[in-house]
């Protein structure tokens, strides 16, 4: 009897501890059929891939450790079949298609001290914008912060889908001297070796704080192997949050400072491989983001950016922002609307436009709607479409114009 009792005193501690701890895997996945018509038909394109949103699996895990302390992590990883690899065969980078090669990240979290987070979280941008500004659209087609069109100039992460890697706004003539080239714009997205801490909320508000520490450390070059002084590139972050009721208010800026001997190059494109940032420049993103939930069925949404360099140089005569006319500075506006129109059936809409304050002179806008068919509270049929004009100030020219139509299904888990 006395064994007995033992051994159910030690089970029940072991289903204590377990109760504790949580372990999930979740994530979301999109298919659909995309439709691109571009005025430059060398870009015209037919595929199936994520067009309401970016397919993710994620593992989340966390223990309460007691007294209001909890220990947690996210590894999340971006998924494409072929491991990314594009249509043409051209090979992803490891940044582009390993695993947890999204945001990932260690919490130490206090109910009244507030969350110390460590590793490569989200851009406060990215998700002020795609979470509030223009929450309906995500970071798919009809998106305001997408690899298609971004609200920002200026340095962004990386190439299409890499990580950690510094890349300046393609902004300039890719076509002819007479026209200016198409710019897509320019998007932090997230950054490793980040230390961000995230307040407690009072009265519907909370304070984000966000920083990775500058390199000078004038080492060799990240690129091609080729020899030279590279700086590891610093980035803060700020965002003030107001969540209460109908409302949701943001504003969140994000700055990258380059050191004396360059930021890291960017890699993977021919034009620009180890070619180094500018030195002692820096590229500021900022957004004042707002929703409000006017009627249950009706959520209007808004969104005020901008874009501020120092020392970035942009050439009205060239693709990459490298030559010596002006700073990449923009500022933008968006609009939207998310509609209910039943339990199943959500509409949106919303547009975009940029005003281009470089040399370049270059102004985009977007019109984007959707409509999603909901199968159950996790799985959803979509159409997504939207209608950019790359140069929307200047007289059309091949490639300054695009439309994306695209019907899919989504699934939650």
């Amino acid at each position: 009897m006395k064994k007995s009792l033992i051994a159910l005193a030690a089970l029940a501690v072991v289903s204590a501890a377990s109760a504790q701890s949580t372990l999930t895997i979740g994530g979301y996945i999109d298919r659909g059929y995309v439709v691109t018509n571009n005025t430059n038909n060398l870009k015209d394109a037919k595929a199936v891939s994520s067009n309401a949103g970016t397919t993710t699996v994620l593992i989340t895990g966390y223990e309460d450790l007691g007294g209001g302390l909890k220990a947690g992590f996210s590894i999340n990883t971006d998924w494409n079949e072929s491991g990314g690899q594009s249509q043409d065969g051209t090979a992803p980078t490891a940044g582009q298609s390993g695993f947890g090669n999204s945001q990932s990240y260690l919490d130490l979290a206090s109910a009244t001290m507030g969350t110390l987070r460590l590793g490569q979280p989200n851009s406060e941008n990215l998700t002020a914008v795609t979470s509030v500004a223009s929450p309906a659209f995500s970071t798919g087609i009809g998106s305001a912060y997408s690899t298609n069109f971004s609200i920002h100039n200026g340095y962004g992460t990386g190439t299409t889908g890499s990580n950690n890697i510094f890349a300046n706004s393609s902004i300039g003539n890719t076509t002819s001297a007479n026209n200016a080239g198409a710019n897509v714009g320019q998007r932090q997205i997230r950054q490793s070796n980040t230390i961000k801490y995230i307040s407690p909320a009072f009265s519907g508000f909370n304070v984000v704080l966000a920083t990775v520490r500058k390199s000078d450390t004038a080492g060799s070059s990240t690129t091609s192997g080729t020899a030279g002084s590279t700086d590891v590139v610093g980035v803060t972050e700020f965002a003030l949050n107001y969540a209460n009721g109908p409302a949701a208010v943001v504003f969140a800026q994000t700055k990258v400072s380059v050191g004396a001997n360059g930021g890291l190059a960017l890699a993977n494109n021919s034009t620009t491989n180890g070619t180094l940032l500018t030195a002692n420049s820096s590229s500021t993103m900022s957004i004042l983001g707002a929703s409000y939930q006017v009627l249950p069925q009706l959520k209007l949404h808004a969104g005020l950016g901008r874009s501020s360099s120092t020392g970035i140089a942009v050439a009205a005569s060239t693709g990459i922002a490298n030559g010596s006319s002006g700073p990449a500075d923009t500022s933008s506006t968006q609009f939207g609307v998310t509609y209910t129109l039943s339990p199943a059936v959500t509409l949106m809409a919303q547009m975009v436009k940029v005003n281009d304050k470089s040399a370049a002179n270059v102004d985009r806008k977007m019109t984007g709607v959707g409509a999603d068919y909901n199968l159950s509270k996790t799985a959803r049929v979509y159409f997504r479409y939207d209608n950019i004009d790359y140069a929307s100030n200047l007289v059309a020219f091949t490639g300054s114009k695009q439309t994306r139509t695209a019907v899919g299904v989504s699934k939650s888990f």
